[in-house]
């Protein structure tokens, strides 16, 4: 489940990899600022204080991870919460507004659960 409040990291399918040894790099780390559904797609918006930089050019796949999402109960891990394609990168002022479409159904919560309450 995606948290709106919550932080995330997104990370790039690493150049030259494939199935077999997947590496995952970091792009980015900033706030989801919002979440569009349309067209059995969503979009999410991510907003990045200071440049991304993405030196995968070849493939445009992006995962979404979140504090607290972890596949442990109660772990403070980064957990993947989405994986989707980088659609458009813009710079406004000293920020830039990722946007990164997630062709699956995705379930999107306002709570900043962390685990911890249970």
């Amino acid at each position: 489940m995606i948290r709106l409040n919550k932080p995330v990291k997104l990370l790039e399918w690493g150049e030259g990899t494939n199935t077999v040894n997947q590496v995952w790099k970091p792009m980015a780390h900033g706030a989801l600022v919002s979440a569009r559904s349309g067209n059995g797609a969503t979009v999410l918006v991510v907003e990045v204080k200071g440049p991304v930089s993405k030196t995968n050019t070849q493939d445009e796949s992006i995962k979404v991870t979140q504090e607290g999402e972890g596949m442990t109960a109660r772990s403070a891990a980064w957990g993947e919460v989405a994986c989707g394609r980088l659609k458009c990168v813009e710079n406004v002022g000293q920020k830039c507004l990722v946007y990164v479409e997630i062709p699956t159904a995705t379930k999107i919560s306002r709570s900043s659960f962390n685990g911890t309450n249970r």
